[in-house]
């Protein structure tokens, strides 16, 4: 990358990554000892077993195998023990009679051991409110959100917990508690209800086992709403460190939320983080906007400086606006929420990704992000967003292994499927990404990025006629988008239909959008397709100048195939720090 040519904002800031940065606790990755009767990947393990790997996968769910995951080098491989593996088959083959020898004996200790340990989930379900008060609502979401965050913060090594966006569906659900388990491997939910009397407000609580459905712990709280914030706050830690000693059997001290930011500016942050799920335009300004609101009434609450530049980011990722105009100011976001909590796993997420796209600085962005995932691996976003980097280095299963760590976590998120989806497509894995595609739309068929990104799949799968009726909807359903017409384009201009190519190339060019950037990227793709090769490397060099955030996936696009062997396509590859790797993958069949 050429410094001079894209030098960094004067607002830059260098955040250490020295070791007294992050304490012990925080184990280095390369640390991690592999041991030498390791089984490192699911092929491994069902060789050693005789099955094949999906039999394998099931008898992990259903019989408890025992697999293990650690996030090294090899991001969220998969590895078990041949010691584990053996007991555990001796455990279920064996006849209950007849004596052990003391290898066996051993043996089966360990995977008895491995069995006592073995993760906890917990779903925290809506809190009930016995009177409907509006006040009650955000209370409730509130104290919710607190005490997913401090749950997650205990021991996500052994304890999950389940996003609020994952459960909100199960909400109605008559037996939403046996669903849950089922869907989502959930084995404890905590459920409650709120009471507001005045200005005064009771919470009950209750963790309940799924599978037996037997109370295990419940408690009353009671508080004044005049300090809401900070009766979320103590309430939540509360209830983690009684969870934590129910089903960890831990008693080291909850790390709760700052209990900085009043009630009126939390409510602000919701609604932030709850647009910003959406991923369009109007709703990213309108997270912009809470959270700059969150930030005005309370500049110490260090969520909402990440929740804004994760906003910022986003309306540069999709074109609603150029990067030069937004990261700056995404940057001091991410920076400040970095000196406010410097193991906020949001904020490190959103630095790291400022590295990756604007800065274009690979080796400090893939650090951020590693360190992102140990201050919080149950955060999701963390490994979505980490996926794109090793998407762009070429390393197509390490970003699998990232986008499904963080389907895992947040097995709803229609964002994170899709996202599944386009991972799988940037690997040649073209029916893998339609399965997670068509998942998307079966639990939202209005969701845009699902149509948008199904449209590209069908179109290198060679259904044009199926690829131009999604662009078509993925144009209505976003009111427009010049990014999608000019995806359109491409479609035209694969089927040999150079004239309709064309016309959307100019419209969008002669009469761009004001709402929205010219989407450059896309539009150097139509003319790979029109082999007019010294246009799209002309288109090219100005995404290059905007930093257009979808660069990243230049080596990787199977529409830029015809023009990688050029040497100008080579310099732009140089140019935007993508030279280690020009390695592109064929087409493969669907995963077992």
């Amino acid at each position: 990358m050429d410094k001079a040519e894209f030098p960094l904002p004067s607002t830059s800031k260098e955040i250490s990554l020295s070791p007294e940065r992050f304490p012990a606790r925080l184990t280095p990755i390369e640390s991690f000892r592999v041991p030498s009767d390791r089984l490192d990947s699911w092929k491994e393990i069902a060789n050693h077993l005789g099955r094949e790997v999906r039999t394998v996968q099931l008898w992990e769910k259903l019989e408890g195998l025992p697999i293990h995951r650690h996030f090294h080098k090899r991001l969220g491989s998969v590895f078990a023990f041949r010691s584990e593996v053996d007991a555990w088959r001796h455990s279920i083959s064996r006849p209950s009679s007849g004596p052990l020898d003391p290898q066996e004996r051993l043996a089966a200790f360990a995977a008895a051991s491995w069995r006592r340990q073995k993760r906890a989930v917990v779903a925290v379900l809506p809190f009930e409110s016995l009177g409907g008060a509006s006040k009650q609502e955000f209370f409730n979401n509130g104290v919710i959100t607190e005490i997913i965050t401090a749950l997650g913060r205990l021991n996500p090594e052994r304890l999950g917990v389940i996003s609020r966006t994952s459960v909100m569906p199960y909400k109605e659900s008559p037996k939403r508690a046996e669903k849950l388990g089922k869907d989502l491997n959930v084995t404890h939910i905590l459920e409650g209800t709120t009471q507001v009397e005045m200005e005064r407000i009771r919470i009950n609580v209750a963790l309940v086992s799924v599978k037996d459905k037997i109370t295990l712990w419940s408690h009353s709280y009671k508080g004044s709403l005049q300090n809401s914030f900070q009766l979320q706050t103590r309430i939540a830690a509360q209830i983690a460190q009684c969870l934590g000693e129910k089903l960890l059997s831990s008693r080291e001290p909850v790390s709760a939320l700052p209990s900085t930011a009043r009630s009126a500016s939390r409510d602000a942050y919701f609604l932030g983080r709850y647009f910003l799920k959406h991923r369009n335009q109007e709703s990213l300004q309108k997270a912009v906007h809470y959270f700059e609101s969150t930030i005005h009434d309370e500049p110490q609450f260090a969520l909402a400086h990440a929740g804004l530049a994760d906003a910022l980011i986003l309306l540069s990722s999709y074109e609603f606006v150029l990067p030069s105009e937004v990261m700056p100011s995404a940057r001091r976001a991410a920076l400040k929420a970095l000196e406010l909590d410097p193991y906020s796993a949001e904020a490190h997420t959103s630095f790291a990704d400022i590295l990756f796209h604007f800065d274009r600085d690979w080796i400090r962005a893939d650090q951020e992000y590693q360190v992102a995932i140990r201050c919080n691996p149950g955060y999701a976003l963390g490994y979505q967003w980490y996926a794109n980097l090793l998407l762009a280095k070429g390393q197509h299963e390490a970003a699998h292994n990232a986008i499904m760590q963080a389907l895992e976590i947040d097995p709803v998120s229609l964002v994170t499927i899709v996202w599944a989806g386009v991972t799988s497509h940037f690997a040649r894995r073209y029916d893998d990404a339609m399965s997670h595609y068509r998942n998307a739309l079966q639990m939202d068929p209005q969701f845009v990025l699902a149509h948008m990104y199904m449209a590209q799949t069908l179109e290198q799968m060679g259904d044009i006629t199926e690829a131009l009726l999604e662009f078509e909807t993925t144009i209505r359903l976003s009111g427009g988008s010049s990014c999608a017409r000019a995806m359109k384009a491409h479609a035209h201009a694969i089927a040999g239909n150079r004239t309709a190519a064309l016309q959307i190339v100019n419209d969008l060019i002669g009469k761009p959008n004001q709402q929205q950037c010219l989407p450059s990227y896309d539009i150097a793709a139509v003319y790979v397709a029109l082999r007019e090769y010294g246009k799209a490397i002309a288109w090219l060099n100005r995404a290059c100048v905007e930093r257009n955030m979808k660069l990243f996936t230049l080596a990787q696009d199977p529409r830029f195939d015809a023009v990688r062997s050029l040497a100008e396509f080579k310099n732009l590859i140089n140019r935007v720090g993508l030279n280690f790797t020009t390695r592109t993958v064929k087409r493969v069949a669907a995963t077992t």
